[in-house]
């Protein structure tokens, strides 16, 4: 490979103090421009059952929301019933001469045609120009209906997309009650987001429910992946929080801890038996359920010996190239090399884009002092395209990679076509999930047994030419 190629190659803490001095980071916004506060503040709010999400903004702004994330992916592809998108449809004459009155109307309307739990009022780019007070509507309307009415300032120049989901969160903690007890045994798990949707894995959360069900513990509430607002009301009569992802939990559980007393678990994602047993003990230990925790471990580890054996010695020697194009995503990558390297695999994580570090710091610091520092590849097609989908440019750098590592094996999609074994992680392969906990080692096992063993049969030209041209 041109070594024109690569604009970045060293370790995660070094990508990290170049984003930190600014070096990295590209002034021109181009596709690869994260989701905006609007979008995240909305994925949050999303994963609460029985809520109306109430878009002050014209009618384009919820399409994508409405038709995409609650239509096809919670209703159609997860089953899970649909409920409404409303929106205020804001003109040329409520911009002109304000949107208030017509907020107030459409929440009274929401609240008489779907008797919500509750609605939630979210702004737009245009209601935040035009500056319509929504917390004070908020307060107003909900003297007039029957369930709670909350307002957020979420539209999309007001912040990043980090911002959206930690002013979500910080909002759901308005509907957490006073305790009237402590239920012993008992934790919320924090950092979901999109609630029943593609990127909330059902299987991981079943997983994670088993593991804690063996140690005798209780979920309270997932926040916010298909939580209700009595679970909510709830949610500080918890002995402990706990992280989902920490990265997305990390805001909400130190502003818990802070404000309420309840301790945060300040643990990674559970992939491969290290993590996994931290997890697991991130939990015990404040709970008092260290023993328990480690017969559990102990119990399972013997059930999954063979298939750690067997990934040691798949994976051992190995260069693993990590790419986060489609899935496992940044964080789940970052993740995935960790684990990669306990089974004795060397990791390259590729084109985590500087925005990922500027924007998860807190995370990222997180994983390096637990141990993560990956060696990681930016390419030139990430910053020319901007794009974390996978591209013509982007392939032909990948492949001119993995040409130059001994004995590969790629974490990734498999619509990638790399001159080496591919284990395929991307979403659309459920039979393979969960990926969390000590299931997970037997799927990414599987996965790896599968790459393995199938290398050497022909990959298909023609769809490798329809998805990224002739060579």
């Amino acid at each position: 490979m041109d070594d024109d190629s690569i604009v970045f190659h060293g370790t995660l803490s070094q990508l990290l103090a170049k984003v930190e001095s600014g070096e990295m980071i590209p002034k021109l916004q181009a596709s690869h421009a994260p989701m905006c506060k609007f979008f995240t503040a909305y994925y949050v709010i999303n994963g609460i059952r029985h809520v109306v999400p109430l878009v002050h903004g014209p009618t384009g702004c919820p399409l994508y929301m409405s038709d995409i994330v609650r239509t096809r992916e919670c209703c159609e592809e997860r089953g899970v019933p649909l409920e409404p998108t409303a929106c205020t449809t804001l003109d040329e004459s409520n911009v002109i001469y304000g949107g208030e009155g017509k907020l107030l109307e459409a929440v009274k309307e929401a609240d008489k045609k779907y008797h919500p739990d509750l609605i939630v009022i979210l702004s737009c780019c245009c209601s935040g120009i035009i500056g319509d007070d929504v917390e004070s509507i908020a307060r107003e309307a909900e003297e007039q209906v029957n369930c709670r009415v909350l307002a957020l300032r979420s539209e999309g120049f007001g912040g990043d997309f980090r911002s959206g989901y930690e002013d979500a969160f910080k909002l759901i903690m308005e509907l957490m009650e006073p305790p009237k007890k402590k239920v012993k045994g008992t934790v919320n798990i924090l950092g979901a987001r999109w609630g029943p949707t593609l990127t909330e894995f059902n299987e991981d959360m079943e997983e994670v429910k088993r593991l804690l069900g063996e140690m005798g513990v209780t979920i309270n509430a997932v926040i916010a992946g298909g939580c209700t607002v009595d679970e909510i009301k709830r949610a500080r009569e918890v002995e402990l929080n706990a992280s989902w992802c920490y990265d997305w939990g990390q805001k909400l559980g130190d502003i818990m801890q802070e404000r309420f007393g309840i301790p945060y678990s300040k643990t990674g994602q559970p992939y491969g038996l290290r993590a996994t047993k931290e997890w697991m003990l991130g939990i015990a230990r404040p709970m008092g359920l260290e023993d328990k925790a480690l017969e559990v471990i102990e119990r399972e580890t013997e059930q999954v010996q063979p298939y750690l054996d067997y990934l040691h010695e798949a994976l051992n020697g190995k260069t693993a190239i990590i790419e986060i194009s489609e899935f496992p995503g940044p964080i789940r990558a970052l993740s995935l090399a960790r684990m990669v390297e306990e089974f004795g695999a060397h990791p390259v994580v590729i084109n985590v884009h500087p925005y990922t570090i500027k924007e998860r710091m807190p995370s990222i610091k997180f994983l390096l002092e637990t141990g993560v520092n990956p060696e990681i590849i930016l390419t030139k097609g990430l910053f020319r395209l901007g794009s974390f989908r996978s591209s013509k440019e982007t392939e032909d750098e990948l492949e001119a990679i993995v040409r130059k590592y001994e004995d590969p094996i790629f974490f990734g999609n498999s619509a990638r076509y790399p001159p080496c074994p591919v284990v395929n992680l991307t979403l659309l392969n459920p039979a393979f999930q969960p990926q969390y906990g000590f299931r997970g080692i037997k799927n990414i096992a599987a996965l790896v047994r599968q790459a393995l063993e199938y290398k050497d049969l022909p990959r298909s030209k023609l769809l490798r030419g329809m998805l990224y041209g002739p060579k």
